[in-house]
């Protein structure tokens, strides 16, 4: 006789815990459940979709109950096993729950949300029952089940938790949570057909609207239209738009005379962002880079890195074209990252025009149904490139063939707000691994941390050095306000030299760029009286004037007050506004040229999904002449038209309380000056600073960024920070600041204990520079690992985990613990 055995599925379920559940497998489900596979499970009272894990087959009979799998959602994999094994490596390296990680892949998108219902017990009802429990009940028909938010809408209320409780503990309801169920993927549409001739033929039509003249005229004139139509029949919405209201059609289809058709439409990808299909011609440069990466792509693939250091202009998006065609040709797959979503109209109108439509955009401004739409084809093979910021890493494709990561160096591929905060550049690196093909790392400023791991032979170094066609870096020029101040008497925010250069551009028809990396129309406002700065209540941070509205915006929490008239304080009325923003630059723009056409990109005119396409098609179609903005203007856009960049306070970062200041800085400002001069004219750049002897200017005049890269890198070797040491943040937040310091003390504590050998060093804890934001105070505890001695940081990451992460005491405490491998901001 064969001996029993229990199937056993290990699941991932998207709550913070740290290792997968266990699950029996019912015998009909036995062949579905492997690695991948996305299932319904009970935990608690509840249904939760999971991934499965693996499965096993066990001889012996577990010692305690298992809950079986509810149901598998498909037979197919939801994700694959290369997936599987990067969130376990994001869950160890980034010190997050397992759970936690799985949210990244999104398995409850394609569920609808579990439904918690009522359903009212037989019996009298107890005549002292207080009257707010006899109104829920009186909701509830015996012996049905009801939904609970059909209650909360019978009772005009939200808030019915803690009376159900009294009402489940008295005996007189019962509760439960409904599995969830998968939703529709993909988007339909009603057509309205008259039945066919052989079901209602003519006569009958004359008969029934005889005898219906008067209770149907509109629906004489429905058939009459539908009539008129090519094969008869019409969709929902242009019925809608030609007159008919919804309970005509819900009628008239009842009633038989009417056929309903759902069908699936294709939403339409990408925004209406036009790119010109340009004959190309590679240059030496690019062909012998592509010539080293071809390679890697062909027979089975083969795992390296490329750090692609090619200036601005020198067309590193055509050399990633041409290796993801060859990456096509083998049958295989490719994500491109891009570092955000003002990139995604022009990078996806160029990858269209070479790919058609086999092309997916993904980013946080689509919605939910977009998402679970373009997943959905990746599984079934219909799209085989994707673009997107850092969550398109995750993309689920089976043959993946190639990773290209844009501007790598960029802040934004690393998520802060919340567990994981994981590097998408970094995890791109691991999925690559994985799957054993290639990863290029494009940027013209590469990250110090790249460009060391290439001069230490981690990565392969190429160099494109020349622009495309020949054409020149644009010409920089250096102006000191305080010269300039000295010189005229005033200091003004556009100065005489800027504004004569985009005077030039008009008379011209060229067009300029002017950066700001500061929305809003000042910074603060200050009293001259008494010096009053208005704060933010819930933050420590000053407030943003902004002109639209005249109020005060902290950009943290979201606070709004109206614009004070008088000071709060000394109630003076010598009040002004300080600094500089986006919208200050506009005003100033407008009052010295009235006649210009200006357009603004920040984050208060990008708000909504096609905001930064309408923006930038306004641009690049020559209904503008200049375009002023955050950061977000600086990085890849492509106008031919463009021939001056003015950055108008290239001072602003530099003093940051960070030790990356000088190379974020640097970055920022050779990625700005990079859009002048990509088409057929030259181009200039002005940058204003009140420091020009800095050193970061020496270099970005000459575009020296290796020069820049030796000077920098020697400093932080003085140091010890990236790239000689690895860093983890530890921020410690709660409401009480005792509190807050105190538990920062414990974990401070708890790491110098563990720490005697002194192989890693521990600051803090202290005040954060943003101490608090949202009424939460924060302090933080930076580790420093010599790399030398720990490369991967390991052992302070086991001693976190098991210390501070998993610890049960620790979880009790009154406070947030965040850890932060590798973080980007310091702040």
């Amino acid at each position: 006789m064969a001996e029993q055995t229990t199937k056993i599925a290990r699941v991932i379920i998207p709550i913070p815990v740290d290792t997968p559940f266990s699950y029996a497998v019912p015998e009909e489900l036995a062949d579905l459940i492997r690695p991948g596979v996305q299932v319904i499970a009970p935990l608690g009272e509840r249904y939760l979709p999971g991934i499965v894990m693996g499965a096993e087959e066990s001889p012996e009979t577990p010692d305690y109950d298992l809950k079986p799998i509810h149901d598998v959602v498909s037979p197919e994999p939801f994700i694959g096993e290369d997936l599987l094994k990067l969130l376990e490596w994001i869950s160890d390296y980034y010190i997050c729950h397992l759970g936690e990680a799985c949210r990244l892949v999104n398995p409850a998108l394609n569920l609808k949300k579990s439904a918690y219902e009522l359903q009212r017990r037989a019996g009298e009802i107890p005549e002292d029952l207080p009257p707010r429990l006899r109104e829920v009940l009186a909701q509830l028909p015996p012996g049905e089940w009801i939904s609970l938010p059909q209650v909360e809408t019978a009772l005009a209320e939200s808030n019915l938790l803690h009376r159900i409780h009294r009402l489940k503990k008295a005996g007189l309801i019962d509760a439960r949570y409904t599995p969830p169920r998968p939703r529709k993927i993909y988007k339909t549409v009603d057509w309205f057909a008259l039945q066919p001739s052989e079901k209602w033929p003519p006569p009958a039509q004359q008969k029934y609207l005889a005898e219906n003249a008067r209770k149907y005229q509109r629906a004489r004139q429905l058939i009459a239209y539908l009539q008129a139509q090519e094969n008869s029949r019409a969709a929902r919405p242009q019925l809608k738009e030609a007159g008919f209201p919804a309970e005509l059609l819900k009628r008239l289809e009842a009633e038989g005379v009417l056929l309903r058709e759902e069908t699936e439409v294709f939403r339409e990808q990408g925004d209406h962002f036009y790119e010109e299909n340009k004959a190309v011609t590679l240059s030496e440069e690019q062909r012998e880079f592509i010539d080293r990466v071809t390679p890697c792509l062909s027979g089975g693939g083969q795992y390296k890195t490329f750090l692609l250091h090619g200036i601005t202009g020198s067309g590193k998006t055509q050399v990633y074209i041409e290796l993801i065609k060859t990456a096509l040709e083998q049958g295989r797959q490719a994500i491109v990252l891009i570092p955000e979503i003002v990139l995604t109209p022009q990078t996806m109108a160029r990858f269209r025009n070479h790919f058609g439509e086999r092309v997916a955009v993904i980013h946080s401004r689509i919605s939910g149904g977009e998402r679970l739409e373009i997943l959905q084809k990746i599984r079934e093979d219909k799209f085989n490139i994707v673009i997107g910021p850092r969550s398109a890493i995750f993309a689920p494709f089976k043959k993946l063939g190639i990773i290209i990561v844009d501007e790598e160096h960029e802040g934004s591929y690393k998520q802060n707000d919340a567990a994981p905060r994981y590097n998408a550049r970094d995890v791109a690196l691991y999925r690559a691994f994985l799957n054993r093909i290639p990863v290029v790392l494009g940027s013209a400023t590469p990250s110090l941390e790249s460009l060391y791991n290439a001069r230490t032979g981690k990565y392969e170094y190429f160099h494109l050095s020349k622009r495309i066609s020949a054409r020149n870096l644009p010409r920089a020029q250096l102006l000191d306000f305080k010269e300039e101040w000295r010189r005229t008497g005033a200091l003004q925010i556009l100065s005489e030299n800027l504004l004569l250069k985009m005077e030039s551009r008009l008379i011209s028809r060229e067009q300029g760029m002017l950066l700001q990396n500061r929305r809003g129309f000042s910074p603060y406002i200050l009293c001259q009286e008494c010096g009053y700065v208005e704060k933010c209540p819930n933050c420590d941070i000053t407030l943003t004037y902004h002109l639209a509205g005249k109020n005060l915006r902290c950009h943290y929490c979201g606070f709004i007050a109206p614009a004070p008239d008088f000071c709060p304080q000394c109630k003076g009325i010598d009040i002004i506004y300080k600094g500089v923003g986006t919208q200050k630059i506009e005003e100033e723009a407008k009052q010295r040229f009235p006649h210009a056409r200006l357009l603004r990109m920040d984050q208060d005119t990008t708000r909504r999904r096609h905001d930064h396409a309408a923006i930038l098609e306004k641009f690049r179609s020559r209904k503008a002449d200049f375009l002023i903005g955050t950061k977000m203007i600086a990085k890849g856009l492509d106008f031919g038209r463009v021939t001056l960049v003015g950055i108008i306070n290239a001072d602003q970062g530099l003093h940051f309380p960070d030790f990356r200041a000088s190379e974020k800085t640097f970055q920022l400002l050779v990625q700005a000056a990079g859009r002048a001069g990509r088409g057929a004219h030259s181009g200039e750049v002005v940058i204003q600073t009140f420091d020009p002897n800095h050193y970061v200017f020496k270099y970005l005049l000459t575009h020296d960024y290796l020069g820049f890269y030796e000077r920098e890198v020697e400093t932080r070797k003085t140091l010890n920070y990236p790239p000689f040491s690895r860093l983890c943040l530890i921020r410690v937040v709660g409401e009480s600041e005792e509190r807050v310091l105190h538990y920062g003390q414990e974990i401070a504590r708890y790491l110098w204990q563990a720490n005697r050998e002194k192989k890693f060093g521990v600051l803090g804890p202290a005040p954060a520079p943003l101490s608090r934001i949202n009424n939460r105070y924060r302090y933080h505890i930076l580790v420093k690992q010599p790399r030398e001695s720990d490369p991967s940081m390991s052992a302070v990451r086991r001693l976190l985990k098991e210390g501070i992460y998993k610890n049960p005491a620790v979880k009790k405490w009154p406070v947030e613990i965040q850890i932060d491998m590798d973080p980007l901001e310091i702040l």
